[in-house]
């Protein structure tokens, strides 16, 4: 805690520095506690936090919580922080489909080592400047690299849990401009952020400051321009939209945007040394005069052709600089289908014929709740067709088009291009700029995605743009041509029998475009109320498309895989077999049971090659249920129960197996709880009959001969599956499992039923018992017969006296 104040009192003091008097603090946003997953190249791990961001921010503080249980291992906790869209993030920098722009990914991260030789609780801050208003969104997990496969009683129960808060300072005296008026700044007015809301959307917007000088001194005024969000004083320079200016200048002092968008607040900082004032200026979508006619003599005809035509309002005979396309959209039956088209098309062609090469068009869709979970996809289709409509839409009049042979001097830039009209000498490019909330400085388009593709007559040329997880908000396609000459590669004037014919289609899909490649499923996840789409890859491949197979497993290591998980399990046909020659019967079919459905739950287990003779999870359950079986039955196989003792006591374990099966099959410490029981009722019938012969049970020999080899496979096998285990050798070890586990039973399983536990006399009082009566029995016949050689009536005598005696 006192950390987090020495951070708040810090943040205060810094905001002082640039004398914003009326900022104030606000805990804004908290979140609960939420535990973190291992991300395991797997978006489905990530855990989504949403945040809101109010207008007129100067600062927002995060402030990160991590806790890691006691005896943890180290391990990387990642937090990733995007405005207005999910984070795009790729840990493992693994690529992404061909059609995909890696620049989307999100560069705000923080990376915090906890646990191990770490603190098990640590403080981490991030704080961001200027934060533009909307919705916030932060991708968190754990990424601790451990590739090894552990059974669940052998697993640390290692858990990591976030905490956040969101912390924000406001300034609350912001000064509102409003077109065409004057405002006039303080008095000793060092730093002020002044706002300006945008109604309508035109080619430009001006903020002009005029300076005030008081005295003979000169002073500097520093302005910087930013929309949606307060301009960064700190990084003055690093931006583009920023201004000095001087008293003692004649240059003007102004800031510019170009097609400011409607609905959008634009703040201006300014810090100045002396009193200014700020003036507004906003033009709409029109041409301040829609003719040039400096001529008399045409300016005559042109009256006298079209009476009251130059006297009309110029707002009457308006030429758009750009041609705005809104459009509407129909939203699928799946997640995140979303599909674009123009208003003023009702045949849901979405084409365009590109005439002017000075008018882009600008197509206006929207994004949101609806497909931001998704994937943007972009594709467009282009040819050179000749026009329908050899006339502009737009009526248009120039000196330059009556009069070719005068100069004119506003058609300089025009008139300085070749005159080209063959159409074998020019390269027709149609460029594409995908713009998020923006429609300046499209042509360069530094913040978007730029496209070009050049048109041919016959043939059709595309180019295809996907973007993960867009921005939600309103987003802007601006679309132009520009002609070149091919030899000199010189800006020409386009030809205007042929125009570019562009079909665009926009829409919005799940995960990549609707499909995860061939090696991965697509899912849809709910991850703290945010739903969103991520692929699931398999066969070593990863990546947001489950393209990039650096890690790729080939064919040949899944077809071995497969081969050795299953046919490892015909070693059980060796305890099968002498299970049955010994007269185990019950023994042998639960043997039987195992390996039938060790060896088909193991070939529908694969990414690859997979056959399943029913549901995946039956399988599995039967697998783990005969399993457990077959260890319970051979530990009792080996007592000394008698028959119908063992019957009973094989029955409660598989009925405690099928409930631990049903309850949970992956609960490895409840069954060996009930494998103890087993084994300490084997043991009890051998110290019980140790006790009554007075002698070692079972014999040196046999456990020499057969238990300590069949214990010695029996530790090796459960060694290599709780601690030897890994993801890339699982088919290796885990079919030498299978082996020495089923090798076990062949030198555990007795030759003989012995049932020395649960009789009225001992082994040693029946042998002392027949051995007197034979010897009474002797004597008896002697005294009769002296010196004669036993008949057969004797000996017969003798037998029905000893069991006559044991019967008794």
């Amino acid at each position: 805690m006192c950390h987090y104040r020495f951070f708040v009192l810090f943040t205060v003091l810094a905001l002082k520095s640039v004398e914003c008097m009326f900022v104030y603090y606000q805990n804004y946003e908290f979140f609960s506690t939420i535990k973190l997953n291992d991300y395991n190249g797997y978006y489905g791990n990530v855990k989504i936090l949403k945040y809101s961001m109010p207008n007129d921010v100067l600062s927002a503080i995060w402030r990160l919580q991590l806790v890691s249980s006691e005896s943890c291992p180290s391990t990387d906790v990642y937090f990733y922080l995007e405005h207005s869209a999910y984070p795009v993030i790729s840990p493992h920098n693994r690529t992404f489909p061909y059609y995909f722009n890696g620049g989307r990914l999100t560069k705000t991260m923080i990376k915090k080592s906890i646990g191990g030789s770490n603190q098990n609780k640590q403080d981490v801050y991030l704080n961001i400047s200027s934060p533009s208003a909307g919705n916030w969104f932060s991708a968190a997990f754990t990424d601790s690299q451990d590739r090894k496969i552990k059974p669940e009683i052998l697993k640390s129960n290692c858990t990591y849990f976030l905490t956040s808060s969101l912390n924000i300072w406001q300034i609350n005296d912001t000064v509102v401009l409003y077109p065409n008026t004057t405002t006039q700044s303080r008095e000793h007015s060092d730093f002020k952020i002044y706002k300006f809301m945008s109604t309508t959307t035109g080619p430009y917007l001006s903020f002009n400051i005029k300076l005030k000088q008081s005295n003979s001194s000169v002073c500097t005024v520093k302005s910087l321009l930013k929309q949606s969000a307060f301009p960064d004083m700190k990084n003055f320079k690093n931006n583009d939209d920023h201004v000095i200016c001087q008293s003692n200048s004649s240059k003007q002092c102004s800031l510019s945007t170009d097609y400011p968008l409607a609905n959008s607040w634009y703040y201006l900082g300014i810090t100045s040394e002396c009193n200014y004032s700020v003036e507004v200026a906003l033009s709409n979508n029109c041409v301040e005069s829609p003719f040039f006619i400096s001529n008399k003599t045409l300016s005559t005809i042109m009256e006298s052709t079209f009476p009251g035509l130059l006297k009309q309002k110029k707002d009457e005979f308006c030429r758009k600089l750009f041609q705005p396309i809104e459009t509407f959209r129909f939203i699928g039956p799946t997640y995140f289908s979303v599909k674009y088209y123009f208003n003023s098309n009702h045949n849901r062609s979405n084409a365009l014929l590109i005439r002017n090469e000075k008018k882009p068009y600008f197509i206006e869709f929207l994004v949101d709740q609806a497909n931001n979970g998704g994937t943007l996809n972009f594709y467009l289709v282009n040819n050179l067709i000749n026009d329908p409509n050899l006339y502009e839409s737009d009526f248009l009049v120039n000196k330059a088009s009556l009069f070719p042979s005068e100069k004119n001097p506003k058609n300089s830039t025009h008139s300085s291009k070749s005159k080209t009209s063959n159409l074998a000498e020019i390269k027709v490019m149609l460029y594409a700029c995908l713009l998020f909330n923006s429609m300046s400085k499209y042509k360069n388009c530094p913040d978007g995605f730029l496209l070009s593709t050049q048109s041919f007559t016959n043939i059709f040329s595309n180019f295809q743009l996907n973007v993960a997880y867009p921005f939600m908000g309103k987003w802007y396609l601006a679309v132009w041509k520009e002609c070149f000459n091919i030899n000199t590669n010189e800006s020409v004037t386009c030809p205007t029998d042929f125009v570019p014919h562009a079909l665009i289609q926009i829409s919005s899909d799940q995960c990549a475009n609707d499909y995860c490649g061939e090696y991965g499923t697509c899912y849809i996840i709910n991850s703290q109320l945010n739903l969103v789409s991520a692929c699931k890859c398999s066969g070593g491949y990863e990546g947001y498309g489950c393209t990039d197979g650096r890690n790729a497993i080939p064919a040949r290591i899944y077809l071995a895989s497969v081969l050795f998980l299953t046919t490892s399990n015909l070693v059980f046909l060796l305890p099968i077999c002498l299970a049955i020659y010994r007269k185990w019967y019950i023994e042998s079919l639960i043997y039987f049971y195992n390996m039938f459905f060790s060896t088909f739950y193991h070939a529908c287990d694969q990414e690859f090659y997979s056959f399943c003779i029913f549901n995946y999870d039956g399988l599995q359950l039967a697998d783990f249920i005969s399993s457990y079986s077959s260890f319970i039955i051979t530990v009792l196989a080996m007592s000394s129960f008698e028959r119908q003792w063992k019957v009973f006591t094989f029955f409660v374990g598989l009925l405690a197996c099928i409930s631990i099966g049903l309850y949970d099959r992956f609960s490895y410490s409840t069954f060996v709880v009930f494998l103890c029981i087993a084994i300490s009722f084997t043991i009890f019938t051998w110290i019980k009959i140790c006790i009554s012969k007075r002698k070692l049970y079972p014999e040196r020999r046999q456990l020499i001969r057969y238990y300590l080899p069949g214990f010695i496979l029996a530790l090796t096998g459960l060694l290599i599956y709780s601690f030897l285990q890994t993801k890339s050798n699982y088919w290796i070890l885990h079919s030498i499992w299978h082996m020495c586990m089923a090798s076990s039973i062949v030198f555990f399983l007795p030759k003989e039923e012995t049932q020395h536990f649960g009789t009225d006399l001992s082994g040693e009082n029946l042998k002392d018992i027949t051995t007197t009566t034979a010897t009474s029995s002797s004597l008896s016949d002697s005294s009769e017969t002296s010196n004669s050689p036993p008949t057969s009536k004797s000996l017969i005598h003798a037998n029905v006296t000893e069991i006559s005696l044991l019967e008794a």
